[in-house]
Order: structure tokens, then sequence, then C-alpha cells
């Protein structure tokens, strides 16, 4: 099959188009003709080399959708010809994490898209029942391709933050990929939503998200404006989809007894962070991955009946995967850029 190849670490123009093998689904699993995937921040940190379970040469890309073409004899629930969407991740559906429908943290199973298992940036992937949902006809394949990770990933990440209506939330990194989507959910669930963006140019597209408020903040230094937002108190919880570097602003923008939900880093390391703060108030930290499958098919459901529209900055072929992620770096995106093959159900 045809692929775009990561052959080691490095910047954009590290990949090379090549020709490799196809994968061979075992006998629970599927074949599936990508026909589009999204990139995102997690594919340039792996293209730089900051997860260990990357073997090389690897053939990146988690947010797939495209045609089941051959299924194993163990599969009952698909069948060639369906157009399917997919998590990150492919799940054992055996150990207690599967059981409990955390099948997004399962280590049993053949592992993340990208990392240990060949993703969607070559012309085929294997899926199984426990990762794929079915995708309706009215959502067009390269659209349902950003479906689990950039609108799954913040559905998750508000479901762990367990608002209510009204509650205040701040999302950083508002005007990637994942936080634009976050913002929309947010007005969707009836939230106080403070976007955070350090770019003047993104406010607009933030406001037509649903942002109740907007901090253009380039210092990163915001949480003195969220208090006054706030009538002094702080918010009731932060979305932390940036990491390090809002970190310490997003801690102090928090009322007592707030919660973080920690979904991203884009600058990999520590952080400080001053455990009195944490104890007096009684902050929550909380991680959150990637969507499950049960949020998959509910953001697919919430696409379908118009409830939400996804944000794309760009479709580009495969073959410009090194220009998605120089623009991406660049930060000259907002939403998300979906690469295609050509010729595929769009």
């Amino acid at each position: 099959m045809r692929a775009i190849v990561l052959p080691g670490f490095g910047g954009p123009g590290v990949f090379s188009c090549e020709e490799v093998e196809r994968p061979r689904p075992a006998a629970d699993q599927m074949l599936v003709k990508v026909a589009a995937c999204g990139v995102c921040g997690h594919d340039l940190l792996n293209r730089a080399g900051h997860f260990p379970h990357t073997k090389l040469p690897a053939v990146m890309g988690h947010e797939i959708a495209g045609t089941v073409i051959e299924t194993g004899t163990l599969v009952t629930r698909f069948k060639p010809g369906d157009r399917v969407a997919v998590i990150q991740r492919l799940p054992c559906g055996l150990c207690s994490l599967c059981r409990a429908g955390r099948e997004n943290l399962c280590v049993s199973g053949p592992g993340f898209y990208g990392e240990e298992v060949s993703g969607g940036y070559g012309e085929y992937v294997v899926a199984s029942e426990r990762n794929a949902t079915l995708v309706p006809a009215s959502i067009p394949l390269k659209v349902a391709a950003v479906l689990s990770c950039a609108i799954g990933t913040g559905f998750h990440a508000l479901r762990r933050a367990a608002l209510q209506l009204n509650d205040a939330v701040v999302i950083t990194g508002a005007s990637g990929g994942v936080g634009i989507h976050t913002v929309k959910l947010a007005r969707l669930l009836g939230l106080r939503t403070i976007a955070i963006s350090s770019s003047e140019s993104k406010v607009e597209r933030l406001r037509s998200a649903g942002a109740t408020d907007i901090i253009v903040s380039p210092d990163m230094n915001f949480h003195q404006k969220v208090r006054a937002m706030t009538g002094g108190e702080g918010a009731d919880a932060v979305i932390e989809i940036a990491g390090k570097p809002t970190f310490g602003s997003s801690v102090r923008s928090l009322r007592a007894g707030g919660r973080m939900v920690i979904v991203g880093n884009v600058d990999p390391g520590s952080v400080p962070l001053n455990p009195a703060m944490s104890i007096l108030k009684e902050l929550d930290f909380i991680g959150s991955a990637h969507a499950t499958l049960a949020d998959l098919k509910k953001v697919i459901d919430l696409v379908a009946r118009g409830d939400i529209e996804p944000e794309i900055a760009a479709f580009l072929p495969m073959e410009k995967a090194a220009e998605a992620h120089a623009a991406m770096e660049d930060r000259s995106t907002s939403g998300r850029v979906v690469l295609t093959y050509q010729g595929s159900d769009g």
C-alpha cells in the first residue's frame, strides 16, 4: 500500500512517500480502506520523537475514517462496504478497563494508531468491533475522520469535568482543533465559556464558535482577567489543552473547589505546582485521554443532528502531510487539517 512514512524523528520535512506492506487483519479484526486522516498536535509530538512506543519506520495518524473492505471470521457486526470511524486505540476488550467501558486506557491490546499500530497516513488500517462504529451517509468520511479526536477528546474532557448549567469553564488552546470544538460543546451544554487564545486573529472565529468571553494573552498570563470576569471567584473548571505554557495561569484561574482537566501538553516536560495552593483550595487535577467508543457514538449523533459542526481548516492530499505539519507548527490554522486519499469516499 501507499503510505506517508516517518523514517526517523525530526521536522515536517522528514516524511517520505513509500510502498509498504499492507496490515493483515486477525480473525477478530477488519481491514479498512482509509478515506481520510486528521492531523493533530499529538502527531507533531510523535514526529519529533516524544513517544517511546513509536517504532521506526512508522506510519502515523490516529484520526481515521474509511470503508471496510474485508472482515475476519469472528467479526459479526460489520461487513464490507460499511463506512466507519475509529477511536485512536485498538483495545483488547478483555481487561478490567475495557470491561468498565474505559477501552481508551487499555494497554493490553494492539495499541495506539501511529505508534504500536500502523496508522491512517497509510492507505489501509486494521480495526475491530471494539474500536469502530458506523458513520451515517449524511456525514462525509473526510469529516468523520476528526470526530473521535478533535471533538471526542473535548467531549470526554467535559464529561470528566462534571460541570453544571451556567458553570464557568476556561478552555486553553481554544483556537486549535480540540479547543474550538470544546468551545462549541461547552456552549451546547449551557456553560459560560472563557476561551484563551494567543492571537487576536482568532477572536472572531472563537466568538462564532460560541465563546462567552475571549481572552487574548500572548504571554499566557490570563488568570487575573478570568477572576475579574467571574466576580473575583475564579472558574469552576479549566480544560487544559495547551499544558505547560498555560498551566501556571490556569491553576490560578480556578475557584476554591475547582477542577482542572488536563487534556494536552504541547511543550513536553514538567510543570511547577505549589502543593499549598491545591491543598488550601481543594483543587482537583483530573487527567483526560481520548474518547471512548461510547463517546464517539454520541459525537457522531450530535454531528448527524446538526447540533455541532466540525471545524475543518483545510483538506489536503495525503502526500502533503509535511505541509499540514508545518502549518500546525506555525499555528497558522484554526480547526483541523485533514489529509485525504484521492478517489476516497468524501
